[in-house]
């Protein structure tokens, strides 16, 4: 690759054996013994939204079978994320303050730097903790390098050489800066132009400890920049081949579970219509058809999951994801039907009157963004009554109207407060609306559909979240529609 080609390296260590950790060397203790900088902690990196399936072992299950089937797990898991999560990218790890995780961290860098400090400042010198640090940037460097990189590895064993450092350090003649110069420049040709200024702020230091400790840290950096460009560049491979392999892994949890699929069994069953059915049905047609709508039917229960039962198994990886739907959902609900409840001003313009439901319909997404219940809509319901008054105002006054009586205001406050009832008759419309809209698009797997009466106003939104739902559904289909149809083919064979 060229230098400049993007953020270089190799993935992190350990990624390919457990998906969302690196463990490094057990720590040496601090003091007169040289202790290398990556062997303080574990270096973790947090997977976002990451979830692993449990499999509960039936008897005569071997302990190394269980182990291999929550490692395919977990590896389901990362290869699943990385197919699903568009954003989907990997952070560093950072132990929550005052926490005893972060207290070990922090102190065992400090003594790492301050050995090589007093080391450094001692007459003689000493080098020892000298040569570890000169190691740990050169391990640090091929750690930031892709494997086609042999003749910069060849440069960096050179010039890193640990001999030769060793024999200039013994006649006290070690240049720190001069090394200092080779990796500084060696990261600036290739890490992401993103990073210049980082780099380019550790030329700036003076102090021999200060400029290593920030290399130590941009390599950590470019290292994590690295793992992401590997993960956005495989992203369209894994997608092809994240079907094939989460249902084969999924399949050797069923080998080891008593029933794999028990609370699949039960979520599917909740939604089979056999009405207008003479069973038993073998017809694979019908069996397809009664498939497809029982499916629907059960995936929009995810967006609404009371937790009153177990989760689906084959849906426990994108819980997160559907619950973050849901939550999109029920905002909508809630902005729709406040929209429709709010008064309109008798205007000639088309566009104005749009203009002003607009508006309000932003103002409405923003006053509701972290309302996830009706106990907290119940809370900022008054707020909203308000800013319905305030924004209906400053439309009239553009208009040139009267403003608000006192008693209208008072209707409009009532009318606010009311959509706290989730049984409230303009709160169910809408909501049955919004939800036989993406039931259509489930079982019709996309196309045009037309928007819900009183809805134009949310065209965008109901684009994305049926675009977003049916994303994560083709998908979860594609791996599971097997176990879905022999389940719903067993229940229909029933006399």
């Amino acid at each position: 690759m060229s230098e400049r080609e993007g953020p270089s390296g190799s993935s992190p260590q350990g990624s390919e054996k457990d998906g969302n950790a690196r463990t490094a060397p057990q720590a040496m203790p601090s003091g007169s013994r040289a202790s290398s900088y990556y062997a303080n902690e574990p270096i973790q990196f947090r997977v976002r939204g990451s979830t692993i399936i449990g499999a509960s072992p039936p008897k005569f299950v071997t302990l190394e079978d269980i182990m291999k089937v929550a490692h395919g797990m977990q590896n389901m898991a990362l290869a699943h994320e990385i197919a699903m999560g568009t954003d989907f990218k990997l952070e560093p790890f950072e132990p929550p303050d005052n926490s005893y995780q972060k207290l070990v961290k922090e102190t065992m860098h400090k003594a790492y730097f301050d050995i090589l400090r007093e080391q450094l400042n001692s007459d003689p010198p000493e080098y020892k903790q000298a040569l570890v640090l000169l190691e740990d940037v050169k391990q640090g460097l091929f750690s930031i390098l892709l494997p086609r990189h042999t003749r910069i590895k060849e440069m960096i064993e050179e010039v890193l050489d640990a001999d030769f450092i060793r024999q200039q350090a013994e006649n006290n003649s070690l240049d720190f800066h001069k090394y200092a110069s080779f990796v500084v420049d060696l990261m600036a040709k290739l890490a992401a132009p993103a990073r210049d200024e980082m780099i380019q702020n550790i030329t700036k230091l003076t102090d021999t400890v200060d400029i290593f400790r920030a290399i130590l840290e941009t390599l950590e950096v470019l290292k994590l920049d690295l793992a992401n460009t590997l993960i956005a560049m495989i992203r369209p491979h894994v997608q092809k081949e994240s079907v094939h392999y989460e249902r084969a892994k999924f399949d050797d949890m069923l080998k080891v579970s008593e029933d794999g699929l028990k609370n699949t069994r039960e979520w599917l069953l909740r939604h089979i219509d056999k009405t207008g059915l003479t069973l038993p049905v073998t017809d694979q047609n019908i069996i397809r058809n009664v498939t497809a709508q029982t499916l629907a039917k059960a995936y929009l229960e995810l967006l609404e999951w009371d937790g009153s039962h177990e989760y689906p198994e084959t849906v426990q990886l994108d819980a997160p994801r559907f619950s973050d739907l849901g939550m999109r959902v029920y905002r909508l609900i809630l902005t729709a039907s406040l929209l429709l409840l709010s008064p309109n001003c008798a205007t000639d313009s088309q566009a104005q009157a749009q203009t002003h439901k607009q508006k309000l319909k932003e103002k409405l997404f923003i006053l509701l963004d972290n309302t996830s219940s009706d106990t907290q809509l119940h809370t900022i319901l008054p707020s909203i009554a308000e800013e319905v008054i305030l924004v209906t105002e400053q439309l009239l006054e553009s208009l040139h109207q009267e403003p608000l009586t006192s008693d209208t205001k008072e209707l409009i406050r009532t009318q606010v407060i009311s959509l706290r009832d989730p049984d409230h008759r303009v709160r169910q419309i809408v909501r049955q609306r919004i939800l036989e809209f993406l039931k259509v698009i489930l079982i019709c797997a996309g196309g045009s559909r037309q928007i819900p009466v009183g809805l134009s106003t949310f065209t965008r939104e109901l684009t994305s979240i049926s675009g977003t739902l049916l994303r994560y559904v083709m998908h979860n289909k594609a791996v599971f529609t097997k176990h879905y149809m022999d389940i719903v083919a067993e229940e229909l064979s029933k006399g």
